[in-house]
């Protein structure tokens, strides 16, 4: 990952935020959306609908309603708790207003923020890209391969840590890790190098956090 250090201030760039608890549920369907806003998340509907452009890695996958026990469609995160806004500078803190977003991510890019390439954002897409065929040749198949692929790629790693006849409720960063491990490796590692320099950078961002609340009770 190449966390851009230019000053090109009035040029718009890719920022990674931190999505606030319930932003990457799938928000409730819009009879007659488009396409590409067909299982859109909270955070993405929100960012739309503000007219900013707004990238998170997604994939989907078929799971059991808890309810009714029937297999459905749902569309998960692929990196757990960040999505990319693509703004200009004038326009962060209107952002920043935004309910589902938590904060911006520091890193010593523009503004002191985390700004990201267009090709890292293309690595992202093409993996995203990978597992929407994934799954739609699943679909094609029927619904047992679906079963297959779920269980060959969650079960063993469930059953270490649910006791036997324990309903198995999929953690989601485990649903996500398990999505992105069956990528082809180039996109694996492009994908994993990227979530982790994430996460590096929001465990910097909370301890800057911690360490100001500190300071300021001490005073």
């Amino acid at each position: 990952m190449n966390i851009n250090s230019t000053k090109q201030f009035s040029a718009e760039s890719w920022y990674a935020i931190r999505v606030a608890p319930g932003g990457q549920k799938m928000a409730k369907a819009v009879p007659g959306a488009s396409e590409e806003r067909v299982g859109e998340a909270q955070i993405e509907r929100e960012c739309r609908e503000k007219g900013f452009a707004i990238f998170m890695p997604s994939f989907w996958t078929v799971v059991r309603h808890q309810r009714t026990n029937k297999l459905i469609e749902k569309r998960f995160p692929l990196l757990v708790g960040y999505a990319f806004v693509r703004v200009s500078g004038q326009d962060i803190d209107r952002v920043k207003q935004l309910n589902y977003v938590a904060y911006f991510l520091r890193g010593g890019g523009h503004y002191g923020l985390a700004s990201f390439g267009d090709q890292d954002i293309a690595q992202l897409y093409i993996a995203e890209l990978e597992k929407r065929q994934e799954h739609m040749t699943m679909k094609q198949n029927g619904e047992a391969d679906v079963r297959k692929h779920r269980r060959n790629a969650l079960h063993h790693q469930l059953g270490l840590i649910f006791p036997k006849g324990r309903r198995k409720r999929v953690p989601l960063r485990m649903l996500a890790s398990a999505a992105m491990n069956s990528l082809p490796t180039k996109a694996k590692k492009r994908c994993m190098s990227i979530l982790m320099e994430l996460e590096a950078l929001d465990k910097e961002e909370v301890a800057c956090n911690t360490n100001g609340l500190a300071l300021s009770s001490a005073a």
